[in-house]
């Protein structure tokens, strides 16, 4: 498929691929961080692949693929950023 070239190519230490792979296969791993793991992979898999065809790989759209793409370049981490407002008055 052509198209542009990602601007932020996804490298990974092999023991950042393992732990990636390790979500993915768990079953207790949340949906999100599974999912946000795909992608990454499939991008570290592939790396002559533009953000629509791993967002096809990975179920999602290509926008999302951006965004986890930029967020691993910038902070090697997979997790959300803190959200603003109030602290919690209720413990979960």
């Amino acid at each position: 498929m052509p198209g542009p070239k990602p601007k932020y190519p996804v490298e990974l230490t092999t023991e950042e691929e393992r732990e990636l792979r390790q979500l993915v296969r768990s079953h207790t791993t949340a949906q999100t961080k599974a999912k946000r793991a795909r992608i990454l992979l499939a991008a570290f898999d592939h790396p002559d692949w533009n953000n629509q065809q791993i967002a096809r790989e990975a179920g999602t759209v290509d926008r999302v693929v951006r965004r986890w793409r930029q967020r691993w370049w910038q902070t090697q981490s997979i997790e959300d950023l803190p959200r603003p407002g109030r602290p919690r008055v209720f413990s979960p």
